[in-house]
């Protein structure tokens, strides 16, 4: 995705995320070599994974929580440990974050700009970071700088792995390090490169309110296949993409281009800076309250709840794995209690004298051990056929509907959703610009602009908007510099205090 900057420059931005699970086969040992370049061997595998050959790592690190033990700062040691804690067959053993490095900066500034990331988005909050920063691609694009991390799943403290912590699933996790990247990185480039520097934003081009459909990533196998001069699916969509929005910015160009000179060829009637700043002060309290109406609406939707398949899987299964654990309790519940009791009984003169009592009292122990087992029994053996059901081709049919149901019954509240965020998103920026005019009409009235030309009619308050920035740019401009100077600092010390000023 790419964001605008504030001097108008482009610059990347990317931040995804991952999980490495062994349901997918993988280890986080062999991630860990494969991304480092490095050689390690998986203790739980008893296999070598080896990458020593690799070209392309510009530097590794491994960043500690200050609570963590030393001895995970070794890659080998830190990634085995972690595979040793994890006892499910489907842990998820790691989680990959990947970022794009601004190509603007040197090696040290990447460096700096990186270590400041994932200390606050990551280890201040008790996690490992295992820090991989990549060169472009010998055939690819020179400008591709990135970074691969490697984040444990666990709580850390001087013992070593605690339990799970689940908030770092969550979606709102992943927005704040989207949002904390961008910040990040947006400082450094103004502090290397100056005010004028590129700038990103995590943001989508609807909430940005840009009206152009975003490309989709090509990944290595497109980017390969593209680079020997081949044509592949995802670059196909990319170009059609790309000249879809072209025609499109072209059209609304032409559009505007030509209601402009109607504008202009209509009639005018002359307005004073300060009408036209009362003008412009209706138009945008008109706007501010059209947009906290929108706002309004969006707070009183209910959040259209989707079901995910793994949360549907897991519901699924609860039951019975709950039945397991209730008769694994029940188990050890009747074995300590018949320890109990059997242990009291040995001490009583009257049991020991009746032979018989004895025998039937061990037999309805013997019984009362085998029905808890044979419950035990039981509850695995359900849990075992739920899990093989959900896994078949019948349960993963059923949760797909019901995935597909839940998605369709959220569809339109969604959909109503993002048509009020991007008229918001629109309706903030056409604010932003009435501000700076208004600021610009203040300084024509300092400087001593007494009269403006504007259309009688106009077919959009953008054009208006447009126009009389024109015709304020162009009074303005037939004074001297020092004049212009002196203005605009007087204008902008009363902006100031009505909350309009930069």
């Amino acid at each position: 995705m790419e964001g605008k900057g504030r001097a108008g420059a482009l610059a990347q931005f990317r931040l995804s995320a991952q999980v490495i699970s062994r349901a997918n086969g993988r280890s986080s040992v062999a991630a860990a070599a494969y991304r480092a370049g490095e050689r390690l061997h998986d203790e739980r595998l008893d296999m070598p994974f080896d990458y020593e050959r690799r070209d392309g790592v510009e530097h590794v690190e491994i960043m500690l929580p200050d609570h963590a033990p030393a001895r995970f700062a070794d890659r080998q040691t830190l990634w085995n440990e972690v595979e040793a804690v994890e006892r499910r067959h489907d842990a998820q053993v790691a989680r990959e974050v990947q970022i794009s490095l601004p190509h603007e900066l040197t090696f040290e500034q990447r460096q700096e700009l990186v270590r400041e990331f994932v200390q606050t988005a990551f280890v201040d909050r008790g996690m490992i970071a295992d820090v991989a920063m990549h060169l472009p691609d010998k055939d690819g694009d020179e400008r591709n700088y990135h970074a691969h991390i490697l984040l444990t799943t666990r709580t850390v403290d001087t013992d070593g792995f605690g339990k799970k912590e689940r908030s770092w699933n969550h979606k709102e996790t992943l927005q704040d390090w989207r949002a904390q990247w961008a910040d990040i990185q947006n400082r450094h480039l103004r502090q290397h490169l100056g005010p004028d520097a590129p700038q990103v934003t995590h943001k989508s081009l609807a909430d940005q309110g840009i009206d152009r459909e975003g490309t989709v990533h090509l990944g290595p196998t497109a980017s390969a296949i593209e680079r020997k001069g081949e044509r592949s699916e995802r670059g196909d969509t990319n170009r059609e993409i790309a000249a879809a929005n072209a025609d499109r910015a072209d059209w609304k160009s032409q559009k505007r281009a030509i209601e402009d000179e109607l504008a202009q060829r209509a009639p005018q009637q002359p307005a004073s800076p300060q009408g036209l700043q009362d003008e412009m002060r209706k138009l945008r309290d008109s706007m501010v309250a059209e947009r906290a109406k929108w706002q309004a609406e969006i707070a009183r939707m209910e959040t259209p709840v989707v079901i995910k398949a793994h949360e549907l899987r897991r519901e699924i299964v609860s039951p019975a794995r709950a039945r397991v654990i209730e008769a694994e309790r029940n188990l050890e519940a009747t074995k300590a209690r018949v320890d109990r009791i059997s242990s009291r009984r040995m001490n009583l003169v009257s049991w020991v004298r009746n032979p018989q009592r004895m025998i039937w009292a061990k037999i309805r122990e013997v019984h009362a051990m085998d029905r808890a087992r044979r419950e035990v029994a039981r509850a695995r053996a359900a849990l075992k056929v739920r899990q093989q059901w959900v896994k078949g081709e019948q349960g993963q049919a059923y949760v797909l509907a019901k995935v597909d149901q839940s998605r369709a019954a959220a569809k339109p509240i969604q959909s109503q959703q993002r048509t009020l965020e991007r008229k918001i998103a629109r309706v903030s920026k056409r604010i932003e610009r009435i501000e700076k005019l208004q600021e610009k009409l203040c300084v024509a009235e300092k400087i001593g602009v007494r009269s403006l030309s504007r259309p009688i009619t106009v077919r959009s308050p953008d054009q208006l908007v447009r126009n009389v920035d024109r015709a304020v740019m162009k009074a303005v401009g037939a004074f001297s510099p020092e004049q212009q100077k002196r203005a605009i600092e007087a204008a902008r010390a009363m902006t100031r205090g009505l909350g309009l000023g930069r």
